[in-house]
């Protein structure tokens, strides 16, 4: 009986201490527009934060439909939980095998803001030029040029304006 005790028991101190299971990139797929972010695996925890439709994320699945949800710019900073059911997985390709033919010739990155949790896309290279729409951080782009203002791309290719380059982390 000491024994099965023990042996329970090192079996519970292990699977405390285990890294965790494999990480996947998803996509966040709600109809509200939004899904929230909590510091515990159900809606009795407190909201740290939104993460809105289409934003990309890195996530390891739990067993009770929650997942654990790190920073679409870095899979090892982890930000909290989120229902699975609201994250589509993908590949960072958005499940291509490899790149679009549109964008073959274009490099990859993560939109990354050390301030804001999104980046202004503008119609032309400056601040100077308006605002087209807004990245978030994690979303997942290509881009072309080689000045500090590239042409960014979403996923299939489509033109989407410019960003600043330092706000793309390669």
């Amino acid at each position: 009986m000491k024994k099965l005790l023990v042996i329970t028991l090192l079996a519970l101190v292990a699977s405390f201490f285990t890294i965790d299971a494999q990480q996947y990139y998803g996509r966040v797929s709600d109809p509200d527009g939004y899904t929230n972010i909590r510091t515990g695996p159900s809606t009795r925890y407190p909201i740290t934060r939104r993460y809105n439709s289409g934003y990309y994320l890195y996530y390891t699945p739990m067993n009770n439909g929650w997942s654990k949800v790190y920073s679409g710019a870095r899979s090892n900073t982890f930000m909290g939980y989120m229902s699975t059911s609201r994250i589509v997985r993908v590949n960072p390709n958005n499940g291509y095998s490899s790149s679009p033919s549109t964008t073959s010739s274009m490099r990859s990155g993560y939109i990354v803001d050390p301030r804001d949790n999104y980046v202004n896309v503008r119609t032309g290279p400056g601040t100077n030029y308006a605002i087209r729409t807004r990245l978030y951080v994690g979303t997942y782009v290509y881009y072309s040029g080689s000045s500090r203002w590239v042409k960014v791309y979403n996923s299939n290719g489509t033109y989407l304006g410019y960003v600043y380059y330092d706000r793309i982390r390669r």
